[in-house]
């Protein structure tokens, strides 16, 4: 019962399919809800709190957007995102008491379900750098400076009382939007609103540009040599190019092979071991790293390769294999693995080997092989 459960278990493009559909309809949902009157109204704090989900609703669901874009390149810290962003779909759903709500949560709690059992689908890392972990708390920083000042000081401004005043002022002033309903009223509290307006604009502008910077660079770099590498590609046609991820005994035999029709380099994190399996093939390149990793498939010039194989039997985990390797490159790629190799990895082809050579024994008794299978056959 289990095992047919497992089987039936959706794969990474259902659950980024699903938030993003989620995401939709938390953004319609939220729409709706501030057109209309909800099937009952609270009062007091239930309904402040109700009429701020009518519109925090569509903000959940562009948030959304950004947690199935990240899922979609295998992040898994935006997996987590994705189903923290779920539930509070779904809270917002309740909240708001609308008829219109009543698909927000019912495809929310859906969409968590599927988040948790596709879980281990999106395993790659996003490790923040110093300067953006710097640009980060900055941030967070400046807010807390804001928020705290003014609330501190709410009696030299006018309309200003709770801490959720004081919030808002510090995101209006810091953004340089300036409405002017909270305004201050002393000289200490413009003195504090000038160094706001500074402080804020600033920091924003350089964690901007700290935190995006490095990802459009390296993107811009990636696509440089992209197309070097097809320029490079057209020019001299001595052989197709494959990289292979990962490397055991039985992949050995068919890199062995490949060797003699392309030029191939197979990247590993246990080179001695991809050596001793490689002996004699004197014509294998080897890489020594994570093949999960994006900074060694570039050291391994992925970028520039005609196909790539991804072993699902090797010592790689083959979902985080194929998703580094579609963010590194275009070129073909191929899952090699047995029956239980998942489908939706986004791979070109899914070869069994064992499959294979069971077909071509099964048509060469019935006579069916054609020239090649007989060739193989008989070459053992």
């Amino acid at each position: 019962m289990l095992a047919r459960l497992r089987s039936y278990r959706p794969g990474g493009r259902v659950a980024v399919r699903l938030v993003v559909v989620v995401a939709l309809v938390s953004i319609a949902t939220g729409v709706v809800a501030i057109l209309t009157d909800p099937v009952s109204e609270a009062a007091g704090a239930l309904g402040d709190v109700q009429a701020a989900a009518e519109f925090s609703g569509t903000v959940v669901g562009f948030a959304l957007l950004v947690a199935a874009w990240g899922m979609r390149r295998g992040y898994r810290i935006a997996s987590v995102a994705a189903a923290a962003l779920v539930c509070l779909a779904a809270v917002h759903g309740v909240v708001q008491f609308r008829l219109a709500s009543i698909p927000l949560v019912v495809l929310s709690l859906g969409g968590l379900a599927v988040l948790v059992l596709t879980s281990d689908r999106f395993t790659r890392s996003s490790a923040l750098g110093p300067t953006q972990l710097g640009a980060l708390v900055a941030i967070v920083g400046v807010c807390c400076y804001g928020t705290a000042g003014a609330y501190t000081l709410r009696a030299q401004f006018d309309e200003l009382h709770t801490v959720a005043d004081a919030v808002y002022f510090t995101l209006v002033t810091a953004s340089t939007v300036g409405y002017g309903d909270i305004h201050p009223t002393t000289a200490t509290a413009r003195l504090f609103a000038v160094s706001l307006v500074v402080l804020g604009p600033t920091t924003v502008g350089v964690a901007v540009g700290s935190l995006f910077g490095p990802a459009i660079e390296t993107r811009l770099s990636r696509t440089g040599r992209r197309a070097t590498a097809y320029r490079s590609r057209d020019r001299s046609r001595d052989g197709a190019r494959v990289v292979v991820l990962g490397v055991d005994e039985r992949t050995a035999r068919f890199v062995d092979r490949l060797a003699e029709r392309a030029r191939v380099t197979v990247v590993t994190s246990d080179e001695r071991g991809a050596k001793r399996l490689l002996e004699g093939v004197e014509t294998v390149e080897t890489v020594d790293g994570d093949p999960t990793e994006t900074r060694v498939l570039e050291r391994a010039r992925l970028e520039a390769c005609d196909a790539v194989l991804v072993t699902a039997t090797g010592d790689i985990d083959p979902a985080a294999a194929s998703s580094a390797a579609r963010a590194v490159t275009d070129a073909r790629l191929v899952l090699l693995g047995g029956p239980d190799a998942a489908a939706d990895l986004g791979a070109d082809a899914i070869v069994d080997p064992e499959a294979v050579v069971v077909d071509a024994i099964v048509r060469a008794t019935r006579g069916e092989a054609d020239q090649s299978s007989s060739a193989a056959s008989h070459s053992g």
